[in-house]
């Protein structure tokens, strides 16, 4: 009986780790290491399941960046008088960002208005070619499988517009 109440506590433990700690990631395979926390786990068959073992060993997750020159086409909705279809480059870096369309001829900067690891929201001013690009759109992007989610929302003659992409380096 004191075993069973004891293998109850440790099993009552983890699940309570597992809601207030830190949840470790699934095991897809038999052998799967995984880094969780900082840790390194090795998925490993325990009775009929698939379960993540602490190695006592540290690893490293590589935490995509934002920062480079991002291109890609973007489709506008609705159309704009230059088309629906057109080129974007966009350059994210530490100290700022800029947006270039150059099939549109036109650009300018972007100014950071919230930023994490994964994803970032800018609000964009044309600084040249303001007669065939809105000026003050809000940009967001994602990243996601190493490209860029790319969307823009503005306003130009009370008529909205945005457009979307996916952008790559």
């Amino acid at each position: 009986m004191g075993w069973q109440t004891g293998l109850r506590a440790v099993a009552l433990g983890a699940c309570i780790f597992g809601t207030t700690g830190e949840l470790l990631a699934q095991c897809g395979y038999e052998g799967e290491e995984l880094c969780q926390g900082g840790q390194t786990y090795r998925c490993e068959k325990t009775g009929s399941e698939l379960t993540p073992i602490f190695q006592n060993r540290p690893c490293v997750v590589n935490v995509p960046s934002l920062n480079g020159t991002w291109t890609g086409s973007g489709h506008q909705s609705p159309a704009g008088a230059t088309g629906a279809d057109w080129s974007i480059s966009m350059t994210i870096g530490d100290g700022g960002a800029s947006i270039d369309y150059p099939s549109l001829g036109c650009g300018g900067s972007l100014t950071e208005l919230f930023r994490d690891d994964t994803s970032a929201e800018y609000r964009e001013s044309i600084t040249y070619g303001q007669d065939a690009c809105i000026d003050g759109g809000s940009i967001t992007v994602r990243f996601f499988r190493g490209n860029l989610s790319w969307t823009w929302v503005g306003q130009a003659q009370g008529q909205s517009y945005n457009a979307i992409a996916v952008l790559s380096r």
